[in-house]
């Protein structure tokens, strides 16, 4: 029987990149959405060339609403997941001195809420031996805030801590484990001035970018193996190496 692993947010970027890279090791792959429904389909036939089964399910997982559609369509269909990877959020607020109390609440929402409310509604379903997957970013590191998205930043972090905390209380059934990307290349900086691109390739040691697949792959690395659990992974081209520096 294969294995199954549900990712949100997963039509375009990194999610795109996730879904496609557990279907090239075996898993079929359900695909949520919020909004992109052909960019959906289009990442299921690329999972499905890989001979798996892939699903698509458009779902709001900013919201407790979009998580229990998502929680009863899976739970339906498949009964059972071996892997949910918590990718859903989103990079983008107001400068600081101009945030309001509902900016705060929505880049939470997008960058950390979604992810408990998620786990909270999947970890029953989820195979003995399975694993809950959260993306982080280098901003929600340790000295890597960005002032530019404090909340964001901070949102991030707590997706850190909070999966060490699910690590301990899900153990020895279920493994949790968290991905820090670096700069990568995805939709999200298809506006992003040149200069602005270079700065913050450069603060990398190698000076490139971060791509959606390498992050996928580091994905599928904490899932097939076994003892990873409460663990970490920084995928950033020596970013957080020489940010210190800056």
């Amino acid at each position: 029987m294969k294995k199954i692993a549900l990712v949100t947010a997963a039509s375009k970027g990194i999610g795109a990149a996730t879904a496609i890279a557990f279907a090239k090791v075996g898993y079929d792959v359900i695909i949520n959405y919020k909004s992109d429904e052909a960019a959906a389909k289009n990442v299921a036939l690329k999972a499905k060339e890989h001979g798996v089964e892939a699903t698509v399910i458009q779902a709001d997982v900013f919201t407790e609403q979009g998580v229990k559609k998502l929680y009863e369509f899976v739970s339906q269909k498949y009964k059972k997941i071996d892997t949910l990877v918590n990718n859903a959020g989103y990079a983008d607020e107001p400068e600081f001195g101009k945030l309001t109390q509902a900016d705060v609440v929505n880049s939470l929402s997008a960058n950390f809420i979604s992810a408990v409310l998620c786990t909270q509604a999947f970890y029953p379903v989820i195979n003995k031996g399975g694993s809950i997957l959260f993306n982080s970013s280098v901003y929600g590191m340790n000295l890597g805030g960005n002032p530019g998205l404090s909340i964001y930043s901070a949102g991030k972090a707590a997706i850190a801590n909070f999966a060490q905390t699910m690590a301990e209380r899900l153990a020895p059934d279920i493994r949790c484990n968290v991905v820090s990307p670096g700069v990568t290349k995805t939709p999200a900086w298809d506006g992003a001035s040149e200069a602005y691109i270079k700065m913050r390739l450069e603060q990398s040691l190698q000076k490139e970018w971060v791509n959606p697949e390498d992050i996928g792959n580091a994905f599928v690395f904490l899932a097939e193996n076994p003892h990873m659990n409460a663990a970490t992974v920084i995928v950033d081209a020596g970013w957080m190496k020489k940010f210190p520096e800056k």
